[in-house]
């Protein structure tokens, strides 16, 4: 027996039993391989940035906890993961670093007494809730002083700075430390190869910069006997040509370095691929990518449940969203943007209202832990519209199976807008389910 939990345009979690079949020569066929494509998963995840966190901190403090436990809790969607902004983003309530006093390049004026006022109180109450929370950490902007420009939006890292700015991250560690707060995995910098036209914080990094603060900051970690994972790059897809050839062409950057990060907002994952058969030893994760607020905020479950998938596929053992919490108008921020949140909280109302991405997740984390093999199907599927359809077509159908130790479960995505049959094999027999049209669904052994 399975059961099969689905959400469409019609329903939310809809469960039904399914049954093993016998030959239906006209369903779609899906099998996996014998050998999984991803293991060690560190789960799925969202920005906890200073703008989720001031919103947060408005909230009547028994709304707040039963949100956090719904979001982070293991009867909820039970994330595992979150990053941390070092400093501001173009998605906080103000501008600043940790040291705005120029030139202090002994750090005697570092401080967070910042984020001590909503960012690190939200944080500890998330972790009440998640005590083993996976945290890691990005920089929007080293210290306006540190680069050209002198401006914490835009303008480049200056090389004389690099160690300074090690040491002013290894205070952040420190300092988050001391709250109680354990942060596991650093990167270098959010989007490297961007000045964002200078309206946000930002940092343009050459190649040879990054590697140089990665080295500098891998030996600085381990003298302080710090267990700190550096994840480099931080940004598109597009550039795994530039990972590449750093990992190729830098001496000592591949052993100072433990992973690569990813956003989807240029470029494919399947790009990313040949990281991995060249440094398998080197994790990918993906650490940015949200909702859009005034497109399909509340029903794109299947834009992401295929990205979580294509992830797996790919052998990435993280995915990290972006804004926990926004307002209706994709607020506070600093940069002239509208993301959505995998939460909305309207300004007026005090309403909550949950993304698709959010309902993907749930789908999906609670059935992951460090121990899961993933498994991606291959479906048989020939798109049957003739050119006599054009411009429909047929979007194909993803998915892939998790193996908890005896226990399995699948995940199936269709994306297209008419319904599919799906014959597949898990538990060692042939089974039959019916995939709703724009449905994800989550069968349970």
């Amino acid at each position: 027996m399975a059961t099969q939990y689905f959400t469409n345009e019609n329903a939310q979690f809809q469960q039904r039993e399914i049954f093993p079949a016998g030959t239906i020569p006209g369903a779609v066929t899906a099998v996996t391989s014998d050998t999984p494509s991803t293991s060690n998963v560190y789960g799925f995840g969202v920005s906890i940035t200073a703008a989720s966190c001031y919103l947060l901190a408005q909230m009547d403090p028994d709304q707040r906890t039963s949100l956090l436990r719904d979001i982070y809790g293991k009867d909820g969607i039970n994330l595992s993961v979150g990053r941390l902004t070092v400093g501001s983003s173009d998605y906080s309530a103000e501008l600043y670093s940790y040291d705005d006093v120029p030139f202090d390049t002994y750090l005697k004026h570092f401080s967070v007494e910042r984020d001590e006022k909503y960012v690190i109180p939200m944080i500890k109450e998330i972790l009440k809730i998640k005590p083993d929370l996976y945290l890691f950490s990005s920089p929007w902007s080293p210290p306006a002083w540190m680069k050209t420009g002198n401006s914490l939006c835009g303008g480049h890292m200056r090389d004389e700075f690099v160690e300074c700015y090690a040491n002013y991250y290894i205070k952040y560690l420190e300092a988050y430390k001391k709250h109680g707060i354990k942060i596991s995995a650093i990167t270098p910098q959010n989007e490297p190869e961007t000045h964002q036209q200078g309206r946000m914080p930002a940092c343009i990094w050459h190649p040879e910069t990054e590697a140089k603060f990665i080295k500098i900051l891998r030996q600085k970690l381990d003298e302080e006997g710090m267990d700190v994972k550096i994840w480099m790059w931080d940004y598109r897809f597009t550039g795994i040509d530039r990972v590449i050839w750093s990992l190729d062409t830098i001496e000592g950057l591949a052993d100072a370095c433990d992973a690569a990060a990813f956003h989807y907002y240029g470029g494919t994952i399947e790009q990313t691929a040949k990281l991995r058969d060249k440094y398998p030893k080197m994790e990918l994760h993906f650490t940015e990518g949200g909702p859009r607020l005034y497109d399909h905020y509340d029903t794109d479950w299947c834009k992401w449940g295929i990205m979580i998938s294509k992830a797996m596929r790919c052998g990435y053992q993280s995915l990290t969203g972006w804004n926990l919490m926004l307002d209706e108008n994709g607020g506070p921020n600093i940069g002239p943007y509208f993301c959505g949140g995998l939460v909305t909280k309207h300004s007026i109302t005090g309403d909550i209202a949950y993304s698709g991405q959010s309902i993907a997740m749930r789908h999906i984390a609670p059935y992951i832990t460090p121990d899961s093999k993933i498994y991606p199907f291959v479906f048989d599927e020939v798109p049957n519209s003739s050119m006599f359809a054009y411009p429909k077509t047929i979007a194909l159908t993803e998915g892939f199976l998790i193996q908890n130790g005896n226990s399995l479960v699948c995940i199936m995505i269709n994306p297209d807008k008419d319904k599919k049959q799906i014959r597949f094999y898990a538990n060692n027999q042939w089974w039959y389910a019916e995939l709703l049209a724009n449905s994800i669904s989550t069968i349970v052994f």
